[in-house]
């Protein structure tokens, strides 16, 4: 399975944090699944650190290989397909991620509820804190 982690889940699974839930961390701990990670989630983190919302050191990128966690940059096809995908969601974080779970085929893992409310064909979620 290809997994996409949502941000908040990158942050939580650095911190070791129990609303991870327990099927979610065996998926990502499953080594036949391939979890990966936007270059928007990175882009977020370091927004959220420059205007004081989160700590945030970006060598954490260095660290992906050893975690076995891949990193997806965007492309034309992500940027194309950018949609809001819940009108009640219009975090352009969100709705790139979003994106790039549907172009990429991933199974998109988040625990964000906007997210979850999605009803989209060739969108496969997953509820982090389960």
């Amino acid at each position: 399975m290809r997994l996409l982690i949502d941000t908040q889940v990158f942050i939580w699974l650095i911190n070791e944090d129990k609303r991870l839930g327990t099927k979610t961390r065996r998926l990502l701990s499953d080594t036949s699944n391939q979890v990966h990670i936007s270059y928007f989630s990175f882009f977020e983190m370091t927004i959220k650190a420059s205007i004081g919302k989160l700590t945030y050191d970006n060598s954490v990128i260095d660290d992906l290989p050893g975690m076995d966690i891949k990193l997806v940059m965007p492309d034309e096809d992500v940027l194309q397909n950018y949609n809001i995908f819940n009108s009640d969601n219009k975090d352009p974080f969100d709705n790139a991620l979003v994106a790039v779970a549907i172009n990429e085929r991933h199974t998109f893992v988040t625990a964000d509820p906007k997210i979850l409310a999605i009803s989209k064909s060739n969108l496969a979620l997953q509820d982090a804190t389960k």
